[in-house]
């Protein structure tokens, strides 16, 4: 048995749940504390991406629910993993801030169990995170990241803002080898995404707030999933870099485009030619977008 879960049978306050195109309506809950070779459904051949909802979220919640469809039903086959930790995001902010670096031990624990077991390869694994989701999934590619590499990528979902202005424990850059923000819900007393470019590319969506088809900043805060899902089948999603904070808010961001959003991973070499990190992405107010 993989040594590290000996504390995981003594937390179950997250459930891991796979979910395959095939088995659509019948996911498995996985629970890396029997034999792996349980697991019939888990494809070692497909690549992996793990969806981790924020706070107020859960299993059942929108974000999950779409993105997850739109990777099963518009890209090829993926192991599509969801991490449910609503016992502890459904508390209050505070309480749900304070279990994060928690959520993100048994994460990267499941990883590496992953690793050993299923022998998933660490560099085409994609983590995806809402809200506080996406600073699980940040310190979760960091614990990670012991000298054995990184995750191939991480897709930053407007961020939460509240407390993790400067805060080390947020996603960063670095926790990957292609880290990726979209930014929806920046600006205005009450919003919740954090408006640091954090990641390597950091797309600006509509300047960052103000939505179409938005009004208040829940609605623009989950336009964020919302546009990462449409980009699974929509692929006019594109950017266009900007040098300044003042271009991106007059939206004069010019210059080569880049797609945002998607599962391609060889981004990765796409940040190494380019010197910008904050893109513009401009979208009408209706799915696809």
């Amino acid at each position: 048995m993989y040594t590290h879960f000996s504390q995981f049978i003594l937390w179950t306050n997250i459930s891991i749940i796979l979910f395959l195109r095939e088995n659509h309506y019948e996911p498995e809950v996985m629970d890396p504390t029997v034999p792996f070779s349980r697991y019939s459904n888990f494809k070692i051949t497909d690549n992996t991406v793990i969806l981790v909802h924020g706070h107020q979220g859960s299993l059942h919640s929108e974000f999950n629910n779409l993105v997850k469809d739109a990777i099963l039903f518009h890209q090829q086959p993926h192991n599509v993993i969801v991490v449910d930790w609503s016992r502890e995001a459904g508390q209050g902010y505070t309480a749900a801030r304070q279990s994060v670096p928690l959520v993100a031990h048994h994460l990267a624990n499941f990883i590496s169990w992953l690793e050993t077991e299923a022998r998933l390869i660490r560099s085409t694994l994609h983590l995806v995170g809402f809200n506080l989701g996406a600073h699980i999934v940040g310190q979760a590619g960091r614990r990670l990241d012991q000298g054995l590499g990184r995750v191939g990528r991480i897709t930053g979902l407007d961020p939460a803002d509240s407390r993790w202005g400067s805060d080390s424990g947020r996603l960063a850059d670095s926790d990957a080898m292609y880290v990726e923000v979209i930014h929806t819900d920046i600006t205005g007393p009450g919003s919740n995404g954090i408006r640091t470019a954090i990641g390597d590319i950091n797309f600006f969506v509509n300047g960052g707030s103000n939505q179409p088809g938005c009004i208040g900043h829940v609605c623009n805060h989950n336009r964020a999933y919302e546009v990462f899902a449409a980009s699974m089948s929509n692929s006019g999603l594109v950017g266009y870099p900007c040098s300044s904070d003042l271009q991106n808010t007059l939206n004069r961001c010019r210059g080569d485009p880049l797609h945002m959003g998607g599962l391609v991973l060889s981004k990765t070499g796409y940040v190494h030619l380019n010197c910008s990190k904050k893109y513009r992405v401009n979208t009408s107010g209706r799915w696809p977008y």
